[in-house]
Parts: C-alpha cells; sequence; structure tokens
C-alpha cells in the first residue's frame, strides 16, 4: 500500500470534523461555514452552507442521517443528500455527539455533549430521551462501544469515564494530567484509546469481572453492570432486576438476595414460599458505604469479608459482630442452619478450615490442610467435608474422625449432591469426576467450574454463563445393583436414570424377589404388567406356593422362555410350559411339551386342546387358510366353515360339505347358508338334498326363481304350497304378469291379497287414463265378487247381496269404461280407427248409461261423451241430436279452448233440419217401433224392451228377451230346446226387415216369401199373431214367458243362452230375430256379430270385452257349421280390408 490519495478537494476554511459514512464510501467534511459530501460515484463534492460552526458530526448506523453538532448549540440532522430533517437547540456549543452503533435498539439514539457540562440524549426524530446528566465539566469526546451498552465519555476533568447507554456512570478508566479531547473503543473489543491536550496517546484494557452468586439451584449474576439477573437452574427461569446503578457484589440464600451498589446494600426477597417462584421484591436498604472483597447474605443478616475480617450486619446496619482470622479468607460459604444462627463454612490461605456460627463469637477448627484453600462443601449429613486446595488436590474428611478418606489430583472445584451422601463430584483439566461410596470415578468431558450437585443435574460455571447438565446416575446404579444393594440402587435412580435403567432394577429387584424395590420401580416406568405379577406372588407367597414357580413366570416375562419351561419342568409343572407356549403362539414347542406331558399323564386331550388354540391364533394374524384347516382339524367345523364364508373359498366349502355327514346338521346348514348367499343353487340344492330338508330347499327354489323345481316338489310335498305360491305371486306381480300373480295369490289363499292388487291396477289405470285396462280390471273385480257367491236365490244371505251389488257395480263400471275408451281416443288422438256411426252409438249408450248413475266414475268425462255426441251427429245428419248435445255443453263447463268452437257449432246446427236421419233411428226388434236417437234410457219408448248392443260397433242387435215359466228349470229348458220340434208346430222368426234402394221390402216367413211395396210393419206382424211368441211380443211393457209347447217349438239355433256366473242369478234367454246374422257371446255375456268378434280376436290376440285368448274359433250359438279357423281368418281380413277402405273413403 502507497498510501496515495484517490481525490483531493478544498473547502474556504479549515476543516473542523470528517466522518465516514459506515455503509457507504460517503465522506462528510465540516467546517466553520460549510459541511461537503463526498462520494466515489460523484464527480464534484456538494457542499451545504450552514448558519454556525460545526464541532463534531455523526452517521448513524444504518448511513442514512447524519448529525451536526454546532458552535451556537444547535443539532443538525441531514440526510444523504444534505438536506435538513430535524433541527434540535441547545444552549451551549455542542463539542461531541454519536449514535449508538447498537442494531438491537428500537430507534436510533443521539447522544450529545455540551459544553455547557451536560450530557443528553435524543431519538431521530428529535424527541429527548431521558433529561440532560449533570458531568460537572466539560465533555470532550462521547464515543459508544461496539455493542452500544456503555459509552466512554472525556473532557475538562482530566478522566476518562465508563457510562451506562443510559448515562449513568460506572467507573474511571484513566487518569490523565491534561485534557482529554478524544476516547475511542476498539470496535468489538474491550480496549480503549485516549488522546490528550499535552500530544500523549494511551490505550487501556477493559476487564469486566464476574459478579454472581449462588446457593442450590439459583444462581444471580450481574448484567449490563447494573442488571442482575436470577435464574432457576432447574426450571430455566430468568428474572431481571434493574439497579440502575453500579452492581459491584451479589449474594443468594434461600428466599434472599443482597446486591451491593456503591453506596448502599439492597435486600431483596420472594413474594411467595413456593420453591419456583421467581417474583422478588426489595425487603429492606442497608443506606452505607460498605467496602469488601466477598459478601454473603443469610436470613437476617450480611456478612462482609474483608482479608482477614468476617463482619455481621444486620438489615437494619447495624454492626452486629466481627471476627479476625489468622489468614487471608480464600472461600466462604453458607452451609445452611436455623434463621439468625446460619453456620458458615471458612477457607483460609493458610489451609486452615474453620465453621462459624453467626450467633456465636468463636470459630470451630474442622480441619487443618497444608496448602491454601480453593474450595469447600460439606456433604448433606455435614459428616464429610471435600476440599480442593491451590496444588488443584481434592480432598475428602470425615469430620467425625478427622481422617482423609480420599485423595485424588487435578481438581478445581468439588460440589457434594444434595440428595445423596456418597455422592459427589469435582471438575478440572476438562473433565467432570462423578464419585460414589466406594466405587471407581466415573468421568465425562466437561468445561468450566462445578458449583452445584443436586440430583442428576449438576451446575457448571463456564465464563460468565452457568449451565444445568444432566448426569444420568447408571454408572453408579450398575455398582450397586451388582452387589444386590437394591435399596441404595433405589436411591441412585431416585437421582436420575434413564428409564431403561429403572426397568434393569425392577428386573434384578424381582429376581432377588425384593419385592418392595421391584413394585416401586415398576410404578415409576408404568408396567401394569409386571405389577400384577408381583401382586401375583405376594398373593401366592401368602399360601405358600413355591417360590421356583414365580422364577419361572418371571423368567417367562422377561422372554426367557426355554429357562423359563425347565425350571417349570424342575418343579413338576410341565402344563404350564406347555401352557406357556401355547399363549406365545409357539404351537411346535407347545406340542413337544404337550406330547411329554401325555406320556407321563396318559391324557391326548390337551394335543386336540392345541391345535384349536392354533387355529384361533392363525385366524387372529389373517391366516385364514391356515386357520380353516386347524379347525377343520379340531374338528371344529362351524369355525371352519364361518373362515371360509368370509373369504368365499367355494370349491374347499364344497370338499367341506361333501365330508360331513347328514347327521352334521349344522355344519350342513351354514354350509348350505353360504352357497345361497353366493348363488351356488346347485351346491345349496346338493347340501339339501343331503339334509333331507325340503321346505329350505324349496325356499331355495323360490329365491332363486326355479318355479319348475319348486312346483315339481311341491306336487310330493303339497303341506309347503303357502310357502311357493305366495312369494311367485309376488315375484309375478314384479314383473307385470298381473293375472298369473292374482292366481298366484289365490293358490296361496290370499284372495284378499289378490283384491288389493287388483284394485291398484284398476285406480292406477284410471289415473293413467288407460280406460281399457281399467274396464278389464273391473270385470275381473265383478268376476271375483260373483265367485263368491254360492248360495241360491232363496237362501242368500247378507254378505251375498252385498258382493250382488258390488258385482252390478263393477260390471256397470267395466262397460262404461270400455265405451269411454274409444271416445277418449277419438278426442286426445289425430287420427280415428273407428267408424263415425259406432262412436255415434258409443255416445248414444254412454249418454244413456250415465244418466242412470247418480254420479259420474272417475276420469269419465261427459263433455267429451256430448262433444262426441254432437260432432259426429252432426257429420250423419243426426242433426236433433247434435243440437240436444250442443246445448247439453253448453251448460256445463268445458276447456276454455273449446268455448269458440261450441258456440260456432251450436249456431250452425240450428240453421239445420231439427230432425235426425231417418235411416240412423233405432228399430225395436220386438215392436217394430222407430225410436228417437236421444231417448232417455236404452229401451224402446213404445214397450220398454231393452235394446241389446254389440260390443263393437254399440248398433242394435236382434235379440229379443224371454222368460220360462216358474215351473221350468234352466235344465229342462235346455232339454226341450234340444228336442228337434214338429214341423207343424215350428216356430220361425221373421227375416229382418230390409229395405232396399227401391223402396220394396222382402219378408221370409219361412213357408211363406212376401214382397211388399210399403213398409209398414203392423201388416207384416199381423201376419204373424199365430205364433205365440209373436202373440207376447205384442203386448208392451210385459215379460214374454215361454212354456213347454213354445220352447219345444223354437228352433235351438234361434234361441241364444246367457248363463249365470253364480246361482244367486238365473240364466238369460233370448230370441235372435234374424236368423241369417251369426251371434257369439263372450264370457261376460256380451254380445257380438260373428264377422266382428273373430276380426277383433286376430287382431288384438283376445276377446274384446273380457281379454280371454280363445283356443279355437269362436262358435255362435245360431252357426250349427261354421268355416274352419283359416276361412273364418280369412272373412275376417276381408271385412277388415273393406271397412279399411270405406273409412279412407
Amino acid at each position: 500500500h502507497k498510501a496515495e490519495g484517490i481525490l483531493k478537494y478544498s473547502h474556504n476554511d479549515a476543516v473542523q470534523a470528517l466522518a465516514y459514512n459506515p455503509v457507504t464510501q460517503q465522506l462528510a467534511s465540516a467546517t466553520a461555514s460549510d459541511f461537503g459530501l463526498w462520494s466515489p460515484e460523484q464527480k464534484s463534492v456538494a457542499k451545504h452552507k450552514v448558519s454556525s460552526k460545526i464541532l463534531s458530526m455523526s452517521w448513524t448506523n444504518d448511513g442514512q442521517y447524519l448529525a451536526l453538532g454546532q458552535f451556537n448549540g444547535h443539532i443538525s440532522i441531514r440526510d444523504k443528500g444534505g438536506s435538513e430533517k430535524v433541527l434540535i437547540e441547545r444552549n451551549a456549543p455542542v463539542w461531541t455527539l454519536c449514535w449508538n452503533p447498537s442494531r438491537d435498539e428500537p430507534y436510533d439514539i443521539l447522544a450529545v455533549g455540551c459544553w455547557n457540562g451536560t450530557l443528553s440524549f435524543y431519538q431521530l426524530s428529535g424527541i429527548q430521551v431521558g433529561k440532560d446528566k449533570e458531568l460537572g465539566f466539560d465533555p470532550c469526546s462521547v464515543s459508544y462501544f461496539s455493542n452500544g451498552e456503555y459509552i466512554c465519555l472525556g473532557g475538562t476533568d482530566k478522566k476518562v469515564g465508563l457510562i451506562t447507554k443510559e448515562g449513568m456512570r460506572l467507573t474511571t478508566i484513566a487518569e490523565r494530567d491534561s485534557w482529554v479531547w478524544c476516547v475511542k473503543p476498539r470496535p468489538k473489543q474491550n480496549y480503549v484509546v485516549v488522546g490528550c491536550e499535552d500530544g500523549t496517546l494511551s490505550m487501556y484494557q477493559l476487564i469486566f469481572s464476574t459478579v454472581h452468586g449462588l446457593y442450590q439451584d439459583r444462581y444471580a449474576y450481574r448484567d449490563f453492570m447494573t442488571d442482575v439477573i436470577i435464574q432457576h437452574l432447574i426450571t430455566e427461569q430468568k428474572v431481571r432486576i434493574k439497579c440502575r446503578d453500579y452492581v459491584k457484589k451479589i449474594a443468594v440464600y434461600k428466599d434472599r438476595l443482597a446486591v451491593q451498589l456503591p453506596d448502599r446494600v439492597i435486600i431483596y426477597e420472594l413474594s411467595h414460599d413456593d420453591a419456583y417462584d421467581m417474583h422478588y421484591r426489595v425487603s429492606t436498604k442497608i443506606q452505607k458505604r460498605l467496602d469488601c472483597n466477598l459478601l454473603v447474605v443469610t436470613s437476617m443478616h450480611v456478612i462482609l469479608c474483608q482479608e482477614k475480617k468476617l463482619q455481621l450486619y444486620s438489615f437494619d446496619g447495624m454492626k452486629e459482630r466481627e471476627w479476625v482470622l489468622e489468614s487471608v479468607i480464600r472461600y466462604i460459604k453458607v452451609v445452611g442452619g436455623p434463621a439468625g444462627r446460619e453456620g458458615l463454612l471458612v477457607g483460609l490461605k493458610s489451609g486452615l478450615i474453620l465453621k462459624i456460627f453467626i450467633d456465636n463469637q468463636f470459630p470451630i477448627q474442622l480441619v487443618k490442610h497444608s496448602t491454601s484453600i480453593r474450595c469447600l462443601d460439606l456433604s448433606a449429613s455435614r459428616s464429610r467435608l471435600a476440599v480442593v486446595d491451590e496444588n488443584t488436590s481434592v480432598l475428602v474428611y470425615d469430620l467425625n474422625t478427622k481422617e482423609l478418606v480420599y485423595e485424588d489430583k487435578n481438581a478445581n472445584s468439588v460440589a457434594w449432591n444434595t440428595e445423596m451422601e456418597e455422592m459427589f463430584c469435582f471438575s478440572g483439566n476438562g473433565m467432570l469426576s462423578i464419585k460414589t461410596g466406594s466405587f471407581p470415578i466415573h468421568q465425562q468431558k466437561l468445561q468450566g467450574f462445578v458449583v452445584g450437585f443436586k440430583g442428576s443435574k449438576i451446575f457448571c460455571l463456564h465464563y460468565v454463563c452457568m449451565q444445568t447438565i444432566d448426569v444420568p446416575q447408571s454408572a453408579s446404579l450398575y455398582r450397586y445393583l451388582e452387589k444386590h444393594d437394591f435399596a441404595t440402587a433405589y436411591k441412585v435412580a431416585c437421582l436420575g436414570v434413564t428409564e431403561n435403567d429403572w426397568r434393569l432394577l425392577a428386573m434384578e429387584a424381582l429376581q432377588g424377589m425384593s419385592l418392595d424395590i421391584a413394585r416401586m420401580a415398576f410404578i415409576r416406568v408404568r408396567d401394569m404388567r409386571f405389577i400384577e405379577l408381583l401382586n401375583r406372588i405376594e398373593q401366592g407367597r401368602k399360601t405358600g406356593v413355591d417360590d421356583s414357580l414365580y422364577r419361572a413366570e418371571i423368567l417367562a416375562y422377561q422372554g426367557r422362555y426355554q429357562e423359563a419351561a425347565k425350571m417349570y419342568a424342575r418343579a413338576n409343572h410341565v402344563e404350564l410350559a406347555m401352557e406357556m407356549f401355547s399363549d406365545l403362539r409357539q404351537f411346535e414347542e407347545a406340542k413337544a411339551w404337550a406330547e411329554e406331558y401325555a406320556k407321563s399323564k396318559g391324557d391326548s386331550s390337551s394335543v386336540q386342546e392345541l391345535i384349536h388354540k392354533q387355529a384361533e391364533w392363525s385366524e387372529e394374524v389373517n391366516d385364514y387358510e391356515a386357520a380353516a384347516d386347524m379347525y377343520l382339524k379340531a374338528k371344529k367345523f362351524d369355525r371352519a366353515i364361518n373362515i371360509i364364508g368370509k373369504n368365499e373359498w367355494t370349491e374347499k366349502l364344497v370338499e367341506v360339505m361333501r365330508s360331513l355327514q347328514s347327521s352334521d346338521v349344522r355344519s350342513l346348514t351354514l354350509c348350505a347358508q353360504y352357497f345361497r348367499k353366493w348363488g351356488q343353487h346347485h351346491h345349496a340344492k346338493a347340501t339339501y338334498i343331503k339334509l333331507n330338508d325340503i321346505k329350505s330347499l324349496i325356499s331355495l327354489h323360490v329365491e332363486s326363481h326355479k318355479w319348475d323345481e319348486a312346483f315339481l316338489l311341491l306336487k310330493t310335498h303339497p303341506e309347503h304350497s303357502d310357502n311357493v305360491y305366495l312369494p311367485y305371486a309376488k315375484y309375478l306381480a314384479l314383473n307385470d304378469q298381473f293375472d298369473e300373480a292374482r292366481l298366484a295369490y289365490k293358490n296361496a289363499g290370499r284372495p284378499d291379497q289378490a283384491t288389493y292388487m287388483l284394485e291398484q291396477l284398476t285406480h292406477n289405470a284410471v289415473v293413467e287414463n288407460r280406460f281399457n285396462d281399467a274396464s278389464y280390471y273391473f270385470w275381473i273385480l265383478a268376476k271375483e265378487c260373483f265367485e263368491e257367491v254360492t248360495n241360491p236365490p232363496h237362501a242368500l244371505t247378507d254378505q251375498d247381496q252385498r258382493m250382488l251389488e258390488r258385482y252390478h257395480d263393477m260390471y256397470s263400471r267395466a262397460q262404461i269404461y270400455y265405451a269411454y275408451y274409444f271416445v277418449y281416443r277419438c278426442m286426445d288422438e289425430p287420427f280415428r280407427t273407428v267408424f263415425p256411426s259406432t262412436l255415434l252409438n258409443i255416445g248414444r249408450f254412454l249418454l244413456c248409461k250415465l244418466s242412470d248413475n247418480a254420479e259420474l266414475p272417475y276420469g269419465v268425462s261427459l263433455a267429451y261423451v256430448l262433444h262426441t255426441l254432437a260432432k259426429h251427429g252432426e257429420q250423419l245428419g243426426a242433426y236433433k241430436l247434435a243440437r240436444y248435445a250442443y246445448n247439453k255443453l253448453q251448460s256445463l263447463k268445458i276447456p276454455a279452448g273449446w268455448q269458440d268452437q261450441i258456440d260456432l257449432a251450436c249456431v250452425i246446427t240450428r240453421s239445420k233440419p231439427f230432425s235426425d236421419k231417418e235411416d240412423l233411428l233405432p228399430v225395436c226388434y220386438r215392436c217394430g217401433t222407430v225410436n228417437p236417437l236421444n231417448s232417455h234410457g236404452d229401451v224402446c219408448v213404445n214397450c220398454g224392451a231393452a235394446f241389446v248392443r254389440s260390443y263393437l260397433t254399440f248398433e242394435h242387435l236382434p235379440l229379443v228377451e224371454f222368460c220360462l215359466d216358474p215351473g221350468i228349470s234352466d235344465h229342462e229348458a235346455e232339454q226341450l230346446l234340444n228336442l228337434n220340434p214338429p214341423e207343424a208346430g215350428r216356430l220361425r222368426a221373421p227375416q229382418r226387415p230390409s229395405a232396399a234402394a227401391d223402396g220394396f221390402r222382402e219378408t221370409d216367413h219361412g213357408d211363406v216369401q212376401t214382397l211388399r211395396f210399403d213398409d209398414d210393419p203392423q201388416e207384416e206382424m199381423l201376419m204373424n199373431m199365430d205364433d205365440p211368441f209373436q202373440q207376447q211380443m205384442a203386448v208392451p211393457h210385459s215379460a214374454i214367458i215361454a212354456d213347454r209347447n213354445m220352447l219345444r217349438s223354437l228352433p235351438r239355433s234361434e234361441v241364444l243362452i246367457r248363463t249365470s256366473p253364480t246361482p244367486a242369478l238365473p240364466n238369460q234367454y233370448f230370441r235372435i230375430m234374424d236368423p241369417d246374422l251369426l251371434i257369439v257371446m263372450d264370457e261376460a255375456g256380451n254380445f257380438y256379430e260373428q264377422d266382428e268378434f273373430e276380426l277383433a280376436v286376430l287382431e288384438h290376440g283376445h276377446s274384446p270385452f273380457t281379454r280371454t285368448r280363445p283356443e279355437g274359433s269362436a262358435q255362435p250359438a245360431n252357426a250349427p257349421n261354421l268355416p274352419s279357423p283359416i276361412a273364418a281368418a280369412k272373412n275376417a281380413a276381408a271385412f277388415h280390408q273393406m271397412q279399411m277402405g270405406q273409412m279412407q273413403t
């Protein structure tokens, strides 16, 4: 380094101060009139004028602000650019100032020394911290140490002083012969350089000595020269006491703390009696300047050590006693005692060791050692004294015999264990040595001085830091265990050992049958197993059980199983060894001992029991396959089957099932249950067959829906019918086979379920507007009603009467819903599949039916019926009927969309003739009267005869009802009808009148055929007046009664018999007035023209109303020779094509 200049710049006046920025390379220079700021990145130096001479400068520790001290008393705080931020005004020249360099402070503090003899402190904002400190001289230099805790101050008093950062004077570092102009500490070290007016430079080293005190687990030491910190060595809690003055000495004793300040002694005491309390309060103050080398405090006194003298002062500051000893005091320690009568242990430089009681004027000599004393300590019982001398020797004296009992080298301090008499420790040469009884020393590395020993904790002072070190007492414990001294070993363990050492102590004490020590040790480690074992041992000892059994059990608890088994065998208890190995799941060992036991006792049941236990253990460890095999060997079939079932091993379960006997009912049943659960129908069936369990077999078939096999079994075992038919019915119902389900319910003896299901189906069909299905279900309900009536008319019960009423109601509803289905489809579907004439007939039929009912059936709309009548009546020319229907519609509440359409149609129909087309008017086949279309009731207005309609076209059929003479039974009437009537007496029905297009009317009377040019039916009726049937037909409103002669004379082909479904109702007889018309009848007694009926059956596959599927062609009563089914089908197809053609036209 050549020390060449980098830059040179000048001021107009003399340079008064320089200051480098601690963060950047910025340099500040000051003169009497200005100051400049230079930095390497700037080419020129920025200079700023000031109003007064600058005497001092200082940068903040972050380099952001610069403080200027001026002659006029102003302190100007500038930023890095030179702009003034804060101005502080003082009343004297600011000769020196300095910022606190510590970064731990919450804000920057500026120390300011003025030539009015004051020292003051300011924050960066200009706010003063505290009050001005009166110095008594003018400060010339103020400098902080690197940590910011202390300040060096020099000035006109020719001294260098050390003060705290708050301005409190601590001590004088140096005194010089002239003013001290500059004081600077060396960064991060305790050296101070002093510059004086006479041109001298001097450097001083500051040594901060340790001031501390210790008593048992409380340690107090000085911090920052003015504070006292008390540390609890066990809990590591710390408390700081701010004395705000220079702390010279500290002493601690129990709940007392004595702090010596330059002009007084303050006594503190604990606020509470708690051993861990750390709250101190001032008890008293001794307002005297007391100089001493050592300070000791007791419960009621303060003891000052001054070379060879000991002075006893009370807390009031009164000197009570003084001891003058023969040599300089090197060590003093309070060893406890009653309050006001405590004892002191004193070691002199001459080697004399004394014990002084503070209430006694005369010291007691304990030991006379040949070398100067360095450290002393008494044992817990005060029977032994440990000494460390200047030769680093440690010696232990027995105070009772005054003999030296132990000696060692390389020691600098010693401490007895306060909780154990025979244990002490000493330190030296970086090692810690622990001596217990007569055992060898245990050593480990340790830096510092041993100052206390409590339990397993050693208190070590290393420089100014007090450390608490946990030292396990394992080595001492092991040695006492080797000597089987369990009581002392327990005491050592209580000082502090690891959990493993406690367990070792417990085991050794247990093996030595020292049960009390073992119990306390096991309680310490919370081992409940061994505590229970101890309880058993104590109970067994009371009853006289041999200790060898318990020793064997102790070995087993320790895991030494082979040794335990041998001990059991020696005690003649082999079964206990076998039980032990089985509990341990060591089954091979257990079997070996079991075989030995079987040989000695002749009992092999124990081997079987072991197999069972092995199986249970295999199950616990989830080895299910081995567990199942073991259970099978042990003949525990149920357990084995359950394990196989849980794991779904089908093949294995089949093998087990086949190996079982039929007498193993429970196991086979369990196998069957698992097969059923897995859906293995074949294996479950084989199991039930092996068991001969017919009921379960049927239940299996039902569960698997194997209905054929179930019904096959039912043939040979009919007593189980309830178990088949009822589930079968439910199955059918769930699969929408309701008719079959209904029959199954009846076969199961549950007609109520069948009826309930049917009622639900009926309700759903009506709600869902499936009126054809509703008609069919109502017909089935009606059919069920008449099936329940079995009594003849003269023996009817009230229940029969109710069933008959219900039958008529259900049958009427079936007819209404059957007809309304066509109306509903016509109204709601865009395309029509029924002829308008048929819809007109249906409307008239429904209108007559609904007029007979007091209430409309649910879902049937009268508006729909009237609209159908009006629309198709108007279309076919039945204007009178249409006007009647429209008038009725206007009186009803109809949909809003219909209103305009109905009103318009009503007006249009009024413009039509008020009459119906003549060919639309129905003719009565009994009296020949032409009836109006809007007649009330479906009967003739003249004779009252009921019209019989076809249930496909709803046209009137040429049928006239007649009754039997009261003396003629149904059976006799059928016999008479089946007789061939004589030709002379045969009654022939006239042919149905047919009008030709030219107005001619042809009539066939059997042997006479006539052709008439008029349409007078009355003349035709007069021609048949010789016929008794025709004679009765001419009488209106009276029933036609057929006697035997009339029945014998009627051709069988002209008579239809509607057989009653129940004995409570008579059969009905009808004569076909047009023999050429073929008429058939369904199961419900409804009539159809044969061609239409066969066409409907071919189209739908069943009869229209009853939905019966015929096995052959329909057989009309008046057709002796019917065509074959193929011909009938052809005719039906031709008729269907003809209908479709007409509809398209």
